[in-house]
């Protein structure tokens, strides 16, 4: 079997374009922990590939052979969004057999084909459009609109694969009932992927989903859907925010500096020479606080106290942190060791643009800008010249919360109340 071409596959799918450039990979760099977390298995019990309820892709090595890396990488695309979407065991929750399989499958592919048309991947999976369904829909209502068209009896899902034909369905992975020629599963078996370990991977695509949209400027559809689920049910807002900012300090601090208050670890080399060690400077970072009426002081706070703990984390605190009150005008701007010693003196209307152009003004220039609001105020329309911009939203969970720009890494700190 050709690891290469899986390994080009692979790539393809998960590298972004150059700088200029629109095609020539998958743009999908968010799927990179969940493809590189599928173990290959080769059978010809398969028609091209499958996959399991346990993230074991199964493979046909002639099929493999024949296939270009393209249509190979749409292949993986399809099989690693079964296992993201854990549609395995949501047919088991809706008691899926072998007569229901079809039907199943059928649902589930309709669901992925609106998700790889949202990510520009050619593949001929049948639409909602295309079964005059309504978009946007989830597997199991999608499964029941199936099983009230007059389409006639679906076929029987040969899932022990008694037959002579090769499995041409999507595996257990979608249905949740095993192959014959799938690997069993036992305590440590050779490439399988754990439900602790299934959460993580569903848990950092979610996240890096998000990001990779906001870099993007992508208008969220059902991945993004995808990931308010993951999200909601698995990762508080509070994880979200910490990785959003340590994610924007760490873009800002991949230089390094040479310095001769350190001295060199080569010293001992050339004792007669002063050398001069090197170190990797923390970012300045500015924390605009919206003090407007509107905005819960209860959430406020958490996100402050969220943001404060990550900075620290990061060694970023004192000369470095910078907060700025502000509603309509910037009221405080203080140098503080912790950001609760700030004075949030304000609570009038709301104008975010002029903390952050006052937080530009500073000196030092941060790298690093966190605004913490409800969102109900104009943004700057331009990106803000080599600074990373985190936007953290607060909100209460019926509450709708504005659009921010795209260039911005937008946080949803949204109350389960």
């Amino acid at each position: 079997m050709s690891a290469e071409k899986l390994a080009a596959a692979k790539l393809w799918l998960t590298a972004s374009p150059g700088e200029g450039q629109r095609v020539g990979c998958g743009d999908m760099p968010y799927l990179a922990v969940a493809v590189y977390a599928m173990s290959t298995v080769p059978t010809t019990g398969v028609a091209t590939c499958t996959i399991d309820h346990r993230w074991r892709l199964y493979v046909n090595p002639n099929w493999l052979d024949e296939v270009p890396v393209q249509e190979l990488a749409v292949a993986l695309a399809h099989c690693v969004w079964h296992v993201l979407s854990d549609h395995a065991a949501r047919a088991e929750s809706m008691q899926v057999g072998t007569r229901e399989a079809a039907s199943w499958h059928a649902a589930a592919d309709v669901c992925l084909a609106a998700l790889l048309t949202e990510a520009g991947l050619p593949h001929d999976l049948v639409s909602a459009a295309d079964l005059q369904l309504p978009p946007g829909r989830s597997v199991e209502e999608y499964y029941a609109m199936l099983g009230r068209l007059a389409l006639g009896q679906p076929p029987e899902v040969d899932a022990e694969g008694s037959g002579d034909e090769p499995d041409s369905s999507c595996g257990s992975g979608c249905d949740g009932l095993p192959r014959r020629y799938e690997v069993p599963d036992v305590d440590e078996a050779a490439g399988m992927v754990g439900l602790a370990e299934a959460d993580r991977i569903r848990q950092a695509v979610a996240i890096a989903y998000r990001g990779h949209v906001t870099d993007r400027g992508t208008e969220p559809g059902g991945a993004w859907r995808w990931t308010e689920q993951v999200l909601e049910s698995t990762v508080s807002w509070q994880q979200v925010l910490a990785a959003s900012v340590r994610r924007s300090v760490a873009a800002v601090t991949g230089t390094v500096d040479y310095t001769y208050a350190r001295p060199s670890r080569r010293r001992s080399a050339l004792p007669n020479v002063i050398l001069p060690g090197m170190r990797r400077p923390l970012p300045s970072v500015a924390v605009v606080v919206d003090t407007s009426g509107s905005v819960d002081d209860e959430l406020l706070a958490q996100a402050l106290a969220e943001v404060e703990g990550t900075l620290r984390g990061l060694g970023v605190a004192g000369a470095r942190l910078k907060v700025l009150a502000c509603d309509a005008a910037v009221h405080a701007v203080a140098t503080v060791s912790r950001v609760t010693e700030v004075q949030l003196a304000g609570g009038g209307g709301t104008d975010m643009r002029v903390g952050i152009a006052t937080a530009q003004k500073l000196r030092p220039t941060p790298e690093v800008i966190v605004v913490l609001s409800d969102g109900y105020t104009a943004w700057p329309e331009e990106p803000v010249p080599g600074v990373a911009v985190v936007a953290g939203l607060l909100g209460r969970r019926q509450s709708v919360l504005p659009p921010t720009p795209s260039w911005m890494v937008r946080v949803e700190c949204v109350d389960g109340r």
